[in-house]
């Protein structure tokens, strides 16, 4: 067999591996999800989550979704929380309203960066300004994006912040 001829099938031998490793999705199952296996319970409430998220304030929550709210704002999963958090961003009815503020305030002191920035963020879009004392502590918190987003905060909230 000649040099070329060689060459030739192995090229040709070659495409067809690939393209059916490509047919057939191979390492698609090995890293679902960006190389993280979510868990099914997480997956759960996050479905549940979804919907009252996108509401977005076009109507106040069911007593039942705010509760639902209230339940995932505790939850031991941070990226629950913060989901919870962010549905609460929105609210337009004044009694919903300041239950999200105090859900907020109480998310303040988490353990988990990532809750206390989700629970500025709500405080800042509520514009809950008697409030201003508890984001206060936040500009010299250890996590940097904490103490951006504070800042951020009082800024919606019409406060000159400094460096």
């Amino acid at each position: 067999m000649s040099p070329f001829r060689r060459l030739f099938v192995l090229s040709f031998l070659g495409i067809i591996a690939v393209s059916v490793m490509l047919w057939f999705g191979l390492g698609r199952r090995s890293k679902p999800e960006g190389g993280v296996r979510l868990d099914p319970i997480y997956l759960a409430k996050r479905d549940l989550i979804a919907p009252l998220q996108r509401i977005r304030g076009s109507r106040p929550f069911t007593s039942q979704e705010m509760e639902l709210l209230k339940k995932f704002s505790r939850d031991p999963d941070k990226y629950i929380r913060c989901r919870a958090l962010s549905a609460l961003r929105d609210v337009r009815d004044p009694q919903q309203r300041q239950e999200a503020i105090q859900i907020a305030l109480e998310h303040l002191s988490d353990p988990e960066w990532v809750v206390r920035v989700y629970a500025l963020r709500v405080l800042a879009t509520l514009m809950a300004k008697e409030h201003v004392s508890a984001i206060l502590p936040l500009l010299n918190d250890s996590q940097p994006e904490v103490r951006a987003e504070a800042k951020k905060a009082l800024q919606k909230l019409g406060y000159q912040v400094g460096e």
